[in-house]
C-alpha cells in the first residue's frame, strides 16, 4: 500500500467469488517504491510487500482514488493483518480507515480491538477510539482512544492489567488494574509508561503512582527500582529491601539493594553480572556495620563484630565443546556473615569455594579442582572450620577404551588429591582404653598434609552360555602412592599408623560374576528371577587401615554395593582377601501399571585379611556388618503405581535379624497432592563398647491444591531420639493467571544455642509484569510461584 500512495499501481489481479463466500482477493505491488516502510516498534515492512485483500464487496472510485471495502474485510501487510466491517482507503492521502468491530494484529504479537481505526498505509500512524490491547504475554491495556506516531502509541484514559476479564461479568474490575491518565507504550525503547497512574485491587484505589515505566513483552531488561520485599527474623528485626537493576549493556547488569533492620541498621548489597561469548561472570559484596550486635548469643562471631562483610566470584567458561572452566569463591569478615543475613547463593551452613577445570566426551571424564569450605557457625574460634580439609587439588579421570581387548571392555580410572587443614579432626570418647582399636578415638583428619595418586585398570567380559548363563570374568590392577605429612602421628593408636613418609601400595584381583535370569509371565506380568554370585581373588590389602582415610568414611554396606568388585566409596582404602558374594534380584511388570523391585543378599570373606575387620584410623568400617566372616544380610525393595511410589532398603543382623539400619522412602503425587515421607534408622553397635546411641530421624514434605488456585505446602524433619524438630516450614500459596501470593514460615534446630535466624516469616505478592513484593532472605521453596 505504501508503493500505491507514493506511485502508480503497476499489477492488479482481483478474482470475484459469487454465492454465500462473495469475495474479491487483491494484490498490490509496487517495484518502484523507493524504501521499505518502517511501522511501529522498528517492523520493517519490506519495498516488494504485497497487500492481500479479501471482502464481500469492493468499491473502487477512479475520480477520487478511494477504494471501499465492506463487509468481512480481511487484510494482510508485511506482517500485519487487519479484520474490519468496512475499510476504505485513499491512495491520494496514504489514509486508511476501517470500521466497525477492528481487529489488527501487528508483527510484535500484539492484538488491537477498536471501534474504528484511521492510519496511514503503512501503519505507522493514525488514530484509534474506544480500543484495547492484548500482547503476546497476555497483558492488557484499554482506553478511550490513542494515537499513533513516531514508534509509539499513546493511550488517552487508559487502564492496563494482567488479569483476565471475569466471565460471567466482564464489566466487574480485575483483582488488579492501573489506571493512568495517559499509557505509552514506545516501540524503540519496548516499555510501557503510564502516567498520572493509580494503583487499583477490587477496582478500590490503592495508590497513587506519578510516573511507572515498565518493560513490555519484547523487553525483559529495564534499569529501574525493582519491588521491594521485607523479612522479619529473631535477632535481626523487620527489614524492607529495595532493590534498583541497571540493565548496563545487553551483555551486563547489576542490581543493588539497600535493606533496612529495625534491629541491626542498613545492609548493603551489590551483584554485577556480565556475559560473554563463551560464559559468564558473577561479582557479588555485602555489608553492614551492626547497630545492636549485642542482640545476638554473647561471644559469637555474631556479636563480637561490629561491621561485617563479604565478597565472592563466580564464574563458568566453555575452552571448547568439550572442556569447561569455572570457579566460585567467598571470602568474609567472619565465619557467620553470609549465614546470618541470608546473602543469596551464600548463605547455607557450608559454602564450598572452588576452582575447576573439567573435560567430558563419549568415553571419557576429567575433573580437575581445588576447593576449601567456609563453616558458617556462630563459634568466634572458627574450629569446626579449622578442622575442614581444603584440597589442592583433587584429580579424577575415567576413560572406557572404544576398541575391545580380548573381547571385552577395558577401562581405565586416575584418582589423587592433596589436602592439608588446620587441626585434627578427631571424635574423643571418655572412658574407653585408648590402645584398644575397637574404642581408640576416631581419627577422621589430621593437621598437616596428606596427598595420593592411584591409578586402576579393569577388564570385564560377558558370555552368554546357550542355556542363558551369564558369565562374566572380571581382572583389575591398581596401585597408588601416598605422602603423609601430619603434625602430630596418632601414636598411641597400637601401631596401626604407618607413619610419615611415602608409602606405595597395589593391588591385583582376578574375579567372576555369574546370575542366571529367568523370566516369567502370566495372564497380566511378566517377572524376571536372577540369582547371582560372584567370587573375588586378591592379596590382602597392604597398610590396611593405616593411612589418612579422606575419601572412604562415606561406606555404606547395602544391597546397592553388595556386588561391588570394591565396597569402598573411595580410594584411601581397598577391598583385600577372598569374598564372595551371592544373592537374588528380581523385578516384575503388571499389565494395570505396577511395577516391582527386590534384591537380597550376602557377603562371605573367604580368606585372607578381611578389609572390614582390620583397624581403621577413622574408623569407616565400624559395625558395617562386613567386619565378620559372614556379614549381615541386605535388602531392598521398591514397588511404583499410580502416583504411589515405595522403596525401602535394610541391613539385617545375620544371628538374629536385627535391623541394624532401615531406610524407607514414600512418595504420592497425583491430581491435586503430592506427599514425600522419608525415615532413617540406624542402630547403636553391640556390644556398646563405643559411647554412641540409636539414630532415628523422619522427614516429610507435602503440598495440596486445596483450589483450582490455593495450595498448601509443608516440610519438616523430626529427630525421634532427641524428640525434636530438626527443621519445619509451612507455606500457604494462591496463584492465578496475573497475581500469586505466599506466605511461609520456617525454623530451624539451632543446638549451638545461636539465636541468629532461629526462625523466619517471609511472604510474597507478585503481580505478573509488575514484579514481586517479597520476603528477601527467607529461602522456603514454598515461597516459590511460576512467574
Amino acid at each position: 500500500m505504501a508503493g500505491v500512495r507514493r506511485s502508480r499501481v503497476d499489477v492488479f489481479a482481483g478474482v470475484l467469488c459469487a454465492g454465500v463466500a462473495v469475495c474479491t482477493i487483491f494484490s498490490f505491488a509496487t517495484p518502484q517504491a523507493a524504501a521499505q516502510s518502517v511501522a511501529p516498534g522498528g517492523f520493517d515492512i519490506a519495498e516488494d510487500a504485497k497487500m492481500l485483500l479479501a471482502a464481500d464487496e469492493l468499491i473502487y472510485n477512479n475520480d477520487t482514488g478511494v477504494v471501499v471495502a465492506s463487509g468481512g474485510v480481511q487484510i494482510d501487510y508485511g506482517n500485519y493483518k487487519l479484520v474490519a466491517d468496512r475499510v476504505e482507503y485513499d491512495q491520494q492521502s496514504g489514509r486508511m480507515r476501517a470500521f466497525g468491530s477492528v481487529e489488527m494484529v501487528e508483527p510484535s504479537g500484539n492484538r488491537i480491538y477498536a471501534d474504528n481505526l484511521d492510519v496511514t498505509d503503512d501503519f505507522a500512524d493514525g488514530f484509534l477510539n474506544a480500543l484495547r490491547i492484548e500482547t503476546p504475554d497476555e497483558t492488557r491495556i484499554a482506553a478511550e482512544s490513542a494515537e499513533r506516531g513516531d514508534g509509539r502509541t499513546t493511550f488517552n484514559n487508559g487502564v492496563y492489567t494482567a488479569c483476565e476479564a471475569c466471565e460471567k461479568d466482564p464489566e466487574r474490575a480485575p483483582f488488579w488494574q492501573v489506571k493512568a491518565k495517559r499509557v505509552i507504550q514506545n516501540g524503540e525503547t519496548q516499555t510501557v509508561r503510564l502516567e498520572q497512574a493509580r494503583f487499583e485491587l477490587f477496582g478500590m484505589p490503592i495508590a497513587y503512582l506519578p510516573y511507572l515505566e515498565l518493560p513490555d513483552h519484547n523487553k525483559k531488561r529495564k534499569s529501574g527500582f525493582l519491588a521491594p520485599s521485607y523479612i522479619t527474623a529473631e535477632n535481626l528485626g523487620t527489614g524492607v529491601s529495595i532493590p534498583y537493576y541497571w540493565a548496563i549493556s545487553p551483555y551486563m547488569d547489576a542490581t543493588f539493594t539497600g535493606t533496612g533492620y529495625t534491629n541491626q541498621g542498613f545492609l548493603g548489597q551489590a551483584e554485577f553480572r556480565q556475559n560473554f561469548a563463551n560464559g559468564e561472570h558473577t561479582l557479588q559484596m555485602a555489608g553492614i556495620s551492626q547497630t545492636n550486635p549485642g542482640d545476638f548469643d554473647a561471644n559469637t562471631s555474631d556479636s563480637l563484630v561490629t561491621t561485617r562483610g563479604m565478597i565472592a566470584s563466580r564464574g563458568a567458561f566453555r575452552i571448547n565443546p568439550r572442556w569447561t572452566f569455572g570457579w566460585d569463591g567467598m571470602l568474609q569478615t567472619d565465619n557467620n556473615f553470609s549465614e546470618t543475613y541470608g546473602i543469596p547463593g551464600y548463605g547455607t551452613s557450608t559454602v564450598k569455594s572452588e576452582v575447576y577445570l573439567t573435560g567430558l566426551s563419549n568415553r571419557s571424564h576429567f575433573d580437575l579442582r581445588a576447593y576449601r569450605f567456609d563453616i558458617q557457625d556462630a563459634d568466634e574460634n572458627n574450629a569446626a572450620e579449622r578442622r575442614q580439609a581444603a584440597a589442592h587439588p583433587s584429580l579424577d579421570y575415567k576413560r572406557t577404551f572404544s576398541d575391545p581387548v580380548a573381547g571385552g571392555e577395558l577401562s581405565l580410572n586416575v584418582n589423587g588429591y592433596s589436602v592439608s587443614r588446620q587441626a585434627d579432626d578427631t571424635t574423643v570418647r571418655s572412658g574407653f582404653v585408648a590402645t584398644d582399636p575397637l574404642n581408640a578415638d576416631r581419627y577422621k583428619g589430621f593437621a598437616g598434609a596428606n596427598a595420593r595418586l592411584s591409578t586402576e585398570l579393569e577388564w570385564k567380559r560377558t558370555l552368554t552360555t546357550m542355556n542363558g548363563l551369564r558369565l562374566t570374568p572380571i581382572l583389575a590392577a591398581r596401585g597408588d602412592v601416598n605422602s603423609v605429612n601430619v603434625d602430630t602421628a596418632p601414636s598411641d593408636y597400637n601401631g596401626t599408623f604407618a607413619g610419615n613418609g611415602t608409602h606405595a601400595r597395589g593391588m591385583v584381583t582376578a574375579g567372576l560374576e555369574a546370575s542366571y535370569p529367568v523370566l516369567v509371565t502370566a495372564a497380566s506380568s511378566s517377572h524376571v528371577f536372577e540369582p547371582i554370585g560372584q567370587v573375588f581373588v586378591r592379596p590382602d590389602e597392604t597398610l590396611a587401615g593405616g593411612i589418612p582415610n579422606e575419601d572412604a568414611q562415606s561406606f555404606v554396606f547395602d544391597a546397592t554395593s553388595l556386588f561391588e568388585r570394591d565396597k569402598f566409596s573411595g580410594f584411601d582404602r581397598t577391598e583385600g582377601g577372598i569374598r564372595a558374594n551371592v544373592g537374588m534380584r528380581y523385578t516384575g511388570s503388571y499389565d494395570n501399571g505396577l511395577t516391582t523391585q527386590f534384591a537380597f543378599g550376602q557377603s562371605y570373606h573367604l580368606a585372607g585379611l578381611n578389609s572390614f575387620a582390620a583397624p581403621d584410623l577413622s574408623q569407616a568400617t565400624r559395625n558395617s556388618g562386613l567386619e565378620n566372616d559372614v556379614s549381615d544380610y541386605v535388602a531392598m525393595g521398591g514397588l511404583a503405581y499410580n502416583g504411589l511410589s515405595l522403596a525401602t532398603s535394610a541391613r539385617f543382623n545375620k544371628d538374629d535379624f536385627r535391623a541394624e539400619r532401615t531406610d524407607v522412602r514414600a512418595g504420592f503425587a497425583k491430581n491435586r497432592i503430592s506427599t514425600s515421607l522419608t525415615y532413617t534408622e540406624i542402630k547403636a553397635p553391640r556390644p556398646n563398647t563405643y559411647a554412641e546411641d540409636d539414630r532415628r530421624e523422619v522427614t516429610g514434605s507435602a503440598s495440596l491444591k486445596i483450589h483450582d488456585y490455593w495450595r498448601v505446602a509443608a516440610t519438616a524433619s523430626y529427630d525421634l531420639f532427641d524428640k525434636k524438630f530438626n527443621s519445619t516450614a509451612f507455606g500457604l500459596l494462591y496463584e492465578d493467571e496475573c497475581f500469586a501470593f505466599a506466605l511461609a514460615y520456617e525454623t530451624t534446630r539451632d543446638d549451638a544455642n545461636t539465636n541468629a535466624q532461629d526462625w523466619k516469616i517471609g511472604a510474597r505478592l507478585s503481580f505478573r509484569t509488575l514484579g514481586d513484593i517479597g520476603g528477601g532472605g527467607v529461602s522456603s521453596p514454598l515461597l516459590k510461584s511460576s512467574f
